[in-house]
């Protein structure tokens, strides 16, 4: 199977992980379909240099939350949920309202924090992979993990006290 082929399967298997990744950043519906569609465009225009062919999640996901990252500079803003049913698109399926609260507590966090817990628990990424979307070594992810849930720890100590 050639590049382009096998980056276009991918895409259409893993749209709604795409969106939902990309939603997580924007938090509008729009935002998150521009985000997604800049990113296969840059991914299909780029597709040569894809050196691995079994590297095709982590390449196309790290182009994403790059995009995001730049859609989120370039707009310098940060959006709040005003309503809790809204985390539900980032969250399907979940209906605790745990879940709905720790989705909050993550929107506190940096984005370096913020995406290795994204793709850690919301996109069961392993370590290996969160550091090839993030391009940071293996042990820059396991101390951002950490740390990340650490600082969310704190949040949710601070607020229920």
């Amino acid at each position: 199977m050639e590049k382009k082929q096998l980056l276009e399967s991918f895409i259409h298997d893993n749209l709604d992980r795409a969106y939902r990744l990309a939603y997580s950043y924007t938090r509008e519906s729009a935002s998150a379909e521009d985000v997604v569609s800049d990113s296969i465009v840059k991914a299909l225009s780029n597709i040569e240099t894809l050196q691995k062919l079994e590297a095709v999640k982590p390449w196309f996901f790290r182009i994403l939350v790059n995009t995001a990252l730049s859609y989120l500079r370039k707009e310098k803003r940060i959006v709040y949920f005003e309503r809790p049913e809204e985390m539900e698109q980032i969250l399907p399926g979940k209906e605790d309202s745990s879940d709905l609260m720790i989705a909050e507590f993550l929107e506190m966090l940096e984005p370096k924090y913020k995406t290795v817990l994204i793709l850690r628990f919301f996109e069961d990424m392993s370590l290996k992979e969160i550091a090839d979307v993030t391009g940071e070594s293996i042990n820059t992810v396991k101390t951002r993990l950490y740390r990340g849930l650490k600082l969310l720890r704190i949040e949710m100590e601070d607020t229920y006290e």
